[in-house]
This record gives structure tokens, sequence and C-alpha cells, in this order.
């Protein structure tokens, strides 16, 4: 019988003995809309701050929302629910160390009750960052450098008139962006109006999406997605309601363009397998920041790899949900392009030097160890609404 070799003790200098959890309302994202069916809502950026035994840190965040209100009213408090559902997870992990992230997630996943996993996507990802940064090599190398950069597409807010998307899209090629995702109004004929005079006008110098929020049902899918595909659209996103398996296999008999699900409700390994099985969508959609972390993402790449097709990954919000994204993406591969929120503005609030696009529209991660960089935790403190310090 062949010898046992001994088990080595977990180095104990990354356990976790400090918890910091902030919740800001920063004043330069304004009110944001999905459609232009539905009302605004006000973004809440929900940081977490990890600090091991040694003094390492690793940290994440994402966002959450509340109804604005209602106009001529005071405006709607900040949401919190992200926040207090972080705390009160969170000491789970207390005592835990970074090398064992992929237990500590697996635990906190399987008690999971909250459907999109945010706060335990949240303490995942913070976990790989710090183990990443006590290895010190950028995350991206950390889970194995698969590519160095990445193009990205700008993806837009929701305008009320068609010329403000041709003369919006034409500023954004000015700019450098080589591609752009359209979030509309979701009313099928002003849709194709728009998309008609975006592409007449810019057609020629960049590529498109379109992302109706699972608002169309398959008729209108079937109608607007024909359209898309003699448009030479890159991909079709959320025509459908998440769970409609049944609807999207059939749209994608019908149509040519490729068809992407949101990727907000279906977040599970077995959803992942049940609809790319019945032939769903021609790419998977989801996030780190709702997956469950770096490690469940990641393991939606492999199965996305395995089916030869790729998974275009969520990171509308602030830095951190982008850094996270884009590290996942570069480490593993199985990823064609980066999304980047416009105006960039909107969602540039953590970091000193933000995160964008370079000149010729690739998206690269930063040079330093873990995401690369680190929040202004003093400004951070000093503008959360909310904050927690647990140890």
């Amino acid at each position: 019988m062949p010898r046992q070799r001994p088990v080595t003790a977990v180095n104990r200098d990354l356990d976790i003995v400090r918890i910091r959890i902030y919740a800001v309302a920063p004043a330069t994202t304004p009110p944001y809309r999905w459609t232009g069916q539905d009302g605004f809502v006000r973004v809440t950026d929900n940081i977490l701050r990890l600090t091991a035994r040694d003094g390492t840190e690793g940290w994440s965040s994402n966002t959450s929302n509340v109804p604005e209100g209602t106009p001529g009213e005071a405006p709607a408090a900040p949401d919190r629910w992200l926040a207090d559902r972080l705390a009160l997870i969170a000491p789970q992990v207390l005592a835990a160390s970074a090398l064992e992230r992929e237990a500590v997630s697996g635990r906190l996943l399987r008690g999971c009750d909250d459907a999109r996993r945010r706060a335990e996507s949240l303490i995942d990802i913070a976990l790989w960052d710090m183990a990443a940064r006590a290895a010190d090599v950028p995350l991206w190398l950390y889970l194995g450098g698969a590519r160095v950069s990445l193009p990205s597409y700008a993806s837009t807010p929701v305008f009320d008139e068609v010329a403000d998307y041709v003369a919006f899209v034409g500023e954004l090629a000015d700019r450098g962006y080589g591609a752009v995702k359209l979030h509309t109004r979701c009313d099928p004929a002003w849709d194709l109006e728009m998309v008609t005079a975006v592409h007449g006008a810019h057609g020629g110098r960049m590529r498109f999406m379109l992302d109706v929020e699972q608002r169309y049902d398959l008729a209108t899918a079937v109608r607007v997605g024909r359209r898309l595909a003699e448009l030479d659209f890159v991909w079709f996103e959320a025509p459908l309601p998440d769970p409609d398996l049944d609807g999207y296999a059939e749209l994608r008999r019908k149509v040519t363009v490729p068809i992407l699900p949101a990727g907000n409700t279906l977040v599970r390994p077995e959803d992942f397998v049940d609809g790319l099985a019945r032939g769903a969508w021609s790419h998977l959609r989801t996030g780190p920041t709702h997956a469950g972390g770096i490690g469940a993402a990641g393991r939606a790449l492999a199965l996305a790899a395995a089916h030869g097709t790729t998974v275009e990954l969520q990171s509308y919000g602030f830095e951190g949900r982008k850094l996270a994204s884009l590290h996942l993406a570069l480490g593993l591969g199985h990823c064609n392009w980066f999304e980047e929120p416009v105006h960039e503005t909107d969602y540039e609030y953590e970091l000193d030097h933000p995160l964008r696009p370079g000149p010729d529209g690739l998206m690269r991660a930063p040079d330093g160890a873990g995401l690369g960089a680190l929040p202004d935790w003093e400004r951070i403190a000093g503008d959360a609404f909310l904050t927690f310090d647990l140890d």
C-alpha cells in the first residue's frame, strides 16, 4: 500500500481577522433605469474589505439599488440590503484562511437563500484577491494568464430619442470604442427604428449588441432578431425571460443572430447545464458578483468551453465588479468581450485611477497584485452612509 503523504498545515498568516463593510451612495452616480419602460433606481456601492492576520487585504464590490421615488417627493433612502446581508454572513469567514477559499465559498453557497448569491460572491472574490496579493501576482496570472487584453464594448444608458443614440454612439466611436451594446425602450417598433438608424449612421466603423432586459415575447423576439441578423449584430441579449428555456431554444431555431440570456436569474451550475443541453443560448452570460464568485464563475467558463462556446461576463457597475470580471476573463479565457458602462464617470468612484479601455479599445488589468488596485479607504469611510466593522 502506498505511503500517505502527511497533510501540511495551512499557513495561518492569511486567516481573516477583520471584516469591514461600506455602503456608499456616490454623488457622481446618477439614478439609472434599465429600459424606457422602467422607473429610475438609486444606486448603492457595497464594498467588502477583508484583512488577514499578516495585514494582507482583499476586497470586492457590487451595486444594489432601490426605486428612486415619485418625482417631486424626497428621494428614496439608498439601499442597504446587500450590506446588511454581508454583515450577517461574513462573520462565518473569521479565522478562515484565504487559502481555504473553495471550502469557505462552498459552505456559504450551500446555505445561501439569495437567488443571486450576491453577498456570498463578494466574499469569494475578496478571498481570491487576498490570495493573489499574498502571492504578489495579478489575479489574472494567478488564475492562469490565458490572455493579456480583451476588446471592450460600451454599454449605454437608455435615451428617449433616436437622435440621442445616433449622436452618443458617434461620440463613442470617435473615442475608440469598436462596439456598443444598446439598452433601449423595449418597444419593438421603436427599437427597430433606433437600431436601424444607429447602424445606418455608424455601421461602417462599429459592431453592435442589443439588450432588451427580458421584455419581449417569442413572436416579437423573432421579428427583431431577424432584423438584427440582417444588420450583423454581434448578439441579441435577454430577449425573453431567463427561465423560458423552451422559448429560447425555439428562438434560436428561427433566427441566426447569436442569442444570450440576461444571466441574472439562472446562476447555478445545474441551470447552465440545462440551458446548454437544450440549446437555449449561443453563449452563456453570468458574472462573478452574483454567480458565487471567482470560483463559481470560473466553473461556468469551463462548462461553456466544454460546449464549444464562451461566457460573456457582466461587469456593469463600479470598479470592483469590473476588475473581478476582467481578471477572470483574462485569467481563464473563453470570453470575447469586456463590458464597459458609459458614461464611464457614472461608475468611477472607488479608485483614484479608474479602469478604462486603452486608445486601441482593449481592456487590460492594472499591474498590481490581486485585483491590481486598492480603493481609497479613507474617502470611502468618510462617504459611507452605513459601515460595519467585524472582528
